[in-house]
């Protein structure tokens, strides 16, 4: 990838990360710091999820998606993973500090649309930023918070519908990560 392509990509996700996530901890979905909120999930916790193990080899093939994926840790409490591909770009986030509810009530998003991943309350969402981007959000909860997956359609002309393979890949992803606490 270009150095160009790559820091305008790294700009837009940081832009829509950021209205994903809010600049500053939310009430409402923070219980990363609560011991007893982590304790009682037991298996529920997000923490040891690595975003670069939320897909096998296969899987992420199968969306035309080049190995190995590149860690992010743009917001410590956001880590990601970062994948080129064709005819999309991918990140998947793990996100411990908000839930689909408490993202719902932030101000940051051009389309919020409720939806379930196979079964799980998600969010078809597009940042106020990234309108023009041609960059879609998945998201769902799982564990202590949530997972974000975040396609990017990779080239011209616009003849990928990327909210759609976000949701592919979000039902791809649900299986493989904790229930919600």
């Amino acid at each position: 990838m270009s150095s160009w392509k790559r820091a305008m990509l790294a700009a837009v996700s940081g832009v829509a990360l950021l209205g994903a996530l809010g600049c500053s901890p939310s009430g409402s979905g923070d219980t990363s710091d609560s011991p007893s909120a982590t304790q009682a999930s037991g298996g529920k916790s997000l923490e040891s999820l690595d975003p670069c193990t939320m897909l096998s080899e296969a899987e992420l093939k199968s969306f035309g998606l080049e190995l190995p994926g590149e860690p992010t840790e743009d917001l410590p409490w956001s880590p990601g993973c970062y994948y080129e591909g064709d005819p999309i770009t991918l990140t998947l986030f793990k996100d411990t500090r908000n839930t689909v509810s408490s993202n719902a009530e932030k101000s940051t998003w051009a389309e919020f649309e409720r939806l379930q991943v196979n079964g799980r309350s998600g969010a078809r969402t597009i940042t106020k930023g990234a309108t023009q981007a041609r960059i879609c959000n998945v998201m769902f909860d799982a564990g202590d918070g949530l997972i974000q997956v975040q396609a990017t359609e990779s080239r011209l002309p616009e003849s990928v519908d990327e909210c759609a393979k976000a949701l592919e890949i979000a039902k791809k992803v649900e299986p493989n990560v904790p229930e919600p606490a």
